[in-house]
């Protein structure tokens, strides 16, 4: 069967690079606690340089994806907690409802990625080889631990 690969699914994998998902239970805090700690990627940016993690500023990025199909802002950045990044980039994903994410979350899946999820946000890290596959693998818990957020992978 033929799949036809569509500018907007195009997009979404090219976001979503660094983004799979397997849930662990119920480690998200409520929303509403979230919601007032995490507003913006450079509160996210702030929580991981405040755990200890070594953060770039968040760059808005302005090309069309699925995220500001749906009406989000995702932001590229990078964290490590050692000198050394995996290669490439992480990103910040804010969508503007928890329904625009849990849409976001499967689609992440497809692509085999690392991320942690909140309320309305994403951080996703790089996986574009197994160097950076193994490095977010590992990171992951860290990031899900500094914001009160899942591992999905």
């Amino acid at each position: 069967m033929r799949r036809l690969i569509t500018p907007a699914v195009l997009g979404a994998a090219l976001i979503l690079t660094g983004c799979g998902s397997t849930d662990t239970p119920d480690d998200k805090p409520d929303a509403v606690t979230q919601a007032a700690d995490i507003s913006s990627a450079q509160d996210i940016a702030d929580a991981l340089k405040d755990a200890g993690l070594t953060v770039s500023t968040p760059k808005e990025d302005t090309g069309d994806s699925y995220i500001t199909e749906v009406g989000g802002t995702p932001y590229s950045f990078t964290v490590t907690d050692q000198d050394n990044p995996a290669p490439g980039n992480a990103g910040i994903n804010l969508f503007p409802t928890p329904e625009a994410l849990d849409a976001w979350v499967p689609l992440s899946k497809q692509f085999g990625g690392v991320a942690v999820t909140g309320d309305t946000w994403a951080v996703s890290l790089p996986t574009r080889d197994a160097t950076a596959l193994a490095h977010s693998k590992r990171l992951a818990p860290k990031v899900a631990e500094a914001l009160d957020g899942t591992v999905q992978q």
